[in-house]
């Protein structure tokens, strides 16, 4: 049997520092991740050796620790780096363990961790982690409080789990009453990310943003087509002198070119979709062309010139959107239309060559014949394409042919523009990984993508997908499920059939808890208080206290035996006679039958008899004969 002693509580600390730091890693860089080990370490080596002056060199140690942790969260002081500072601590803090005040300040530190997090945390991982780590603090406080040595048997495990799932309630009502607040201020302007979308492209300035799983968004499916899903995120339409391109500002569009856009018309086409933000610590907001934001969000504003839509804040909670599908007429002027053709004048003549020697008829033909080149087999995709020529796009087009989307949409463009056709390069998101369970689709990072948008004056903004026009036999490698469902292009663990159904099912769950968490809104939590004070207990309240039920059902259930039968008995025959008869808890049995009116000592005379010989003697009555005896 596993006996611990309450002044030697080690392994309930580590376990509780593990989850700790679990929940608060998730997000960090590796870098940050062996920061922290490197202070584990030293806290371990503090805790092992003693010296005169060791609180003084702790305090200096920690004040260096959350300086460099000040660092990693480039000079943000923000929820995310005050919660990294509380790591950080809860790691120095190990260092010295070595007394109740200690180890209290330690449980201290972690509950505020776990309530954080709880807090913080969003998917359904995280919610269940915090619940342990307050489980374990529970128990690791009642532990601290004790002298004699504890014995871990199947009744004390029971004993201490009802201590943790106590406090259930309160934690459940704290976090459904607790506003979700945020606090961001930084000191410098540090922006640096590799997540999203670059603010420039140029040829290979996608391969470091696209290779990642980091989730996006998810789409919860409303009868969309895969080939359809193109969300919207930044528009590139200027080119600069090196063969960069760059996004125009609102801003800048709207000073210069207000009455070159008229928008005509706004027909619902009674279609809805829902999207799921991650915490991408972004602005922008993918969107399906054509959308018209539904969620009331004073943070999130349309770009009428892209369709694209941007929030205020950086998303760093995840975020429920609805949008509707409408159709509206845009028309452009001359102004609008000559700046989606402008170009720098150095570029390669060798393309302009081409251009007029192919640009001989019609907008469409002339597109045709360029969607036709890219087709006709000489082309491939490929993420990883040699670039040795300074004149890159001359260079892809024709000499190396292959590269990825930002390659032929950035090619595509340049063309058209040559032809004088406005046109521009649209970045976003495409594809996505369709949850056959769950019936939603994931938008990770590496279904990053770049497209083109050609201007026709009787239609508008016309998509045009070079990328798609490579045969399926060219696609030397890609992250974008779409382009290829090869097993041969999957390195994943979840390419297998068995372990990537696993993982549906594990992500249905979580979009599940994602979606009633992301329901309950602020609206939602004061309508909660408010039934509270009223008294107006709804379902929500009973499930609070279910932890509870469940545990007083399992402790009875374990202690259902004869004797304590016979006990709830005689609680049963005593009750409301305690004071009348003059029963006093000293009074053994005999005296409390004594103590019995006459007919009761007539009717429980052999229960009494039965009771006094269960209890004191070691010849014990058999359960049917105390059953009978009782009812």
């Amino acid at each position: 049997m596993l006996k611990i002693k309450s002044q030697n509580i080690s392994l309930l600390t580590y376990i509780i520092l593990f989850f700790c730091l679990v929940s608060l890693s998730t997000d960090l860089i590796l870098t940050n991740k062996i920061f922290w080990g490197t202070l584990f370490f030293l806290s371990f080596i503090f805790s092992k050796i003693h010296f005169k002056f060791k609180s003084i060199a702790v305090g200096v140690f920690a004040l260096g620790a959350l300086y460099i942790q000040l660092i990693f969260n480039q000079y943000v002081l923000s929820e995310d780096f005050f919660l990294n500072c509380l790591g950080v601590l809860l790691i120095i803090k190990f260092s010295e363990l070595k007394n109740k005040n200690n180890l209290l300040s330690y449980n201290l530190i972690s509950m505020i961790i776990a309530v954080a997090s709880l807090i913080k945390g969003q998917d359904i991982l995280s919610t269940l982690n915090s619940f342990l780590i307050l489980i374990l603090l529970v128990v690791n406080m009642y532990l601290i409080q004790q002298k004699e040595i504890l014995d871990f048997s199947l009744k004390n495990i029971l004993k201490y789990l009802g201590f943790a799932l106590s406090i259930f309630p309160i934690i459940i009502i704290f976090y459904l009453v607790f506003p979700r607040a945020e606090v961001n201020f930084r000191l410098f302007d540090t922006s640096a990310s590799s997540v999203g979308i670059p603010d420039s492209i140029d040829l290979g300035s996608f391969s470091q943003f696209s290779n990642s799983d980091e989730e996006v968004f998810t789409l919860i499916n409303n009868n969309f087509k895969k080939e359809d899903l193109y969300f919207r995120v930044k528009i590139f339409d200027y080119m600069e002198k090196d063969q960069s391109w760059r996004p125009s500002s609102s801003y800048y569009l709207f000073s210069e070119f207000k009455n070159s856009l008229r928008i005509n018309g706004n027909e619902d086409l009674n279609k809805n979709y829902q999207i799921i933000l991650e915490p991408y610590k972004k602005k922008w907001i993918p969107s399906l062309k054509n959308s018209k934001l539904v969620t009331n969000d004073i943070q999130i504003t349309k770009d009428y010139f892209n369709q694209s839509f941007v929030s205020r804040e950086l998303i760093d909670r995840k975020k429920k959107l609805i949008f509707k599908m409408n159709k509206s007429d845009y028309s452009l002027d001359n102004p609008l239309k000559n700046y989606y053709t402008l170009l720098p004048e150095n570029v390669s003549p060798k393309i302009k060559e081409w251009v007029n020697k192919n640009n001989v008829s019609t907008k469409e033909e002339f597109i045709e014949k360029i969607y036709k080149r890219f087709s006709d087999g000489s082309y491939f995709y490929n993420l990883s394409p040699q670039i040795n020529s300074n004149n890159k796009y001359e260079n892809f087009f024709f000499n190396s042919k292959e590269g990825y989307c930002e390659y032929y949409a950035g090619m595509f463009v340049l063309l058209t523009r040559l032809a004088q056709i406005p046109s521009r390069i649209v970045t976003g998101y495409y594809g996505g990984d369709l949850n056959e369970i769950g019936n939603f689709f994931q938008f990770k990072q590496k279904d990053t993508h770049a497209w083109a948008e050609v201007w026709f004056d009787e239609r508008g903004w016309v998509r045009i997908d070079p990328t798609r026009a490579i045969p399926n036999s060219n696609i030397r490698n890609s992250l974008n499920n779409y382009f290829v469902n090869n097993d041969k292009f999957s390195s994943s663990i979840f390419s297998n059939n068995f372990f990537k159904t696993i993982n549906f099912y594990f992500n249905y769950v979580d979009f599940v808890w994602t979606q009633h968490l992301l329901s309950y809104d602020d609206n939602e939590r004061k309508n909660f208080i408010k039934e509270l004070l009223n008294l107006n207990f709804s379902k929500i309240i009973v499930w609070i206290f279910v932890p509870i039920l469940l545990f007083v059902s399992i402790k009875l259930l374990y202690n259902f035996n004869s004797t304590n039968l016979m006990r709830l008995k005689l609680a049963f025959i005593l009750l409301g006679k305690k004071r009348k008869l003059q029963i006093k808890n000293s009074d053994t049995i005999q005296e409390i039958y004594l103590k019995l009116m006459e007919k009761d000592k007539t009717k429980y005379q052999n229960f009494f008899k039965f009771y006094e010989k269960q209890i004191y003697s070691n010849n014990q009555i058999s359960f049917i004969k105390v059953l009978k005896l009782v009812f």
